[in-house]
């Protein structure tokens, strides 16, 4: 089995719910394979179900929380891309009345991609653990960054004791039960990020907010 992040070679971690994790040996990624993941209708259906609005104070404040972060170690104005923004752009609404000049994309809900259009940001949230082509998809969002602009994810970092995996905690560790989050990052796989695709690593916490800054 080989990485869909990194292209090495990965090993069977675990088996939970009729799913195969596998670890990456090289990035230290873990992933299930494409044939354990839900069909896009199934997967999209999925997303209808979560309840994300402006209504939805915990979810505001959840958003509110990591913009003070990138305000404090990032860009304070100019262009900003939310990258999988689900049905309901809330985070678009927050940028904007922050100042920033904020555009969505969402492979469901508002998939159109305007390549040629340059961003000083680009902020994911709660969406790279869904994303099927990793390689790819940072690729891409790289791509529409301007020089020494900003690439902050939100996703949920899997348990680790002395910086490895732990397969004990990740036994009964709850994020990776959802069928729609099909990757998960660690402390190694976000160093090998920056080592590898030409971006400085510029603040990371321990729970699930990570920045960089391209060169």
């Amino acid at each position: 089995m080989n990485c869909p992040l990194c292209n090495g070679p990965a090993d069977r971690f675990h088996h939970s719910r009729d799913r195969d994790f596998f670890l990456c040996t090289q990035c230290h990624y873990i992933f299930v394979p494409s044939s354990h993941h839900l069909s896009p209708g199934e997967e999209k259906k999925r997303y209808l179900e979560h309840e994300n609005s402006l209504e939805n104070e915990g979810y505001v404040q959840m958003f509110e929380t990591k913009l003070d972060l990138l305000k404090k170690y990032g860009p304070k104005s100019g262009t900003v891309l939310d990258f999988g923004c689900g049905y309901e752009p809330v985070l678009k609404t927050l940028l904007e009345r922050q100042g920033y000049s904020a555009s969505v994309y969402d492979k469901f809900f508002f998939p159109d991609w305007d390549a040629g259009k340059q961003f000083d940001a680009v902020i994911s949230t709660e969406t790279f653990e869904h994303l099927d082509s990793p390689a790819s998809e940072i690729d891409r969002i790289l791509g529409v960054l301007k020089p020494g602009g900003y690439l902050a994810i939100m996703t949920r970092f899997y348990p680790e004791t002395g910086g490895k995996p732990d397969l004990e905690i990740f036994k009964d560790w709850y994020y990776k039960n959802d069928p729609t989050h099909i990757g998960f990052y660690g402390s190694g796989t976000l160093q090998w990020l920056a080592d590898n695709c030409a971006i400085e690593l510029v603040y990371r916490d321990d729970l699930d907010f990570v920045l960089y800054r391209t060169s």
